[in-house]
């Protein structure tokens, strides 16, 4: 693990302290950090389903039926 020195906004920290009910600043920010990754993991899952799911149902369509002609 990194040492690094940051200035943390104090009343953002003692709110995450308290939600995540840590008690300590590594223990709160590394929990948050976290927690935003998966977050932000989850939400590409979710996209990369639904792209997959918009891909299939186009692959069934002919199009050539639904041209105009």
């Amino acid at each position: 693990m990194a040492k690094t020195l940051i200035d943390i906004d104090e009343e953002a920290l003692r709110l995450a302290m308290a939600q995540y009910r840590t008690t300590t600043k590594v223990e709160t920010v590394n929990r948050a950090l976290r927690d935003v990754a998966e977050r932000r993991r989850r939400e590409v899952d979710e996209l990369m389903e639904t792209a997959l799911f918009i891909s299939e149902r186009l692959a069934e369509v002919d199009v050539r039926t639904l041209a105009w002609r």
